[in-house]
């Protein structure tokens, strides 16, 4: 009962973004090797192609939208983690759009956003 209240709250919407997202994860192409372990490097390369329209993703980036927030920023909020990361991105909230990525590349910009927290 609380799973089924839980998706109603998100709204038709949300699941068929969820559902879409899946979708596209199983029956979009990689690009490059494929691994078992997320690649930081290939995620940056990931969100450089995705993100840099609204998010500072690196220090060679100029240009972000002034309210939200950097990759930096993102990996320094307390109790952050891959998985909250990867949940935001598939289930997100007004004004992030959905984001049409595989679930690798969705784990590889995760990994890249965390590893910024110790470089930072």
């Amino acid at each position: 009962m609380r799973l089924l209240n839980f998706w109603n709250s998100l709204g038709i919407t949300a699941l068929f973004a969820f559902v879409l997202i899946l979708a596209l994860g199983s029956a979009a192409r990689t690009e490059g090797p494929v691994t078992s372990k997320p690649d930081p490097e290939r995620g940056l390369e990931v969100a450089e192609r995705v993100c840099t329209n609204c998010h500072l993703v690196s220090d060679r980036q100029t240009n972000a939208v002034a309210d939200v927030p950097g990759f930096a920023a993102i990996a320094r909020q307390p109790d952050q983690s891959e998985g909250a990361i990867m949940a935001r991105i598939i289930l997100p909230k007004h004004p992030m759009p959905v984001i049409p990525i595989t679930k690798s590349e969705l784990e590889d910009v995760a990994a890249y956003i965390m590893s910024l927290r110790s470089t930072e």
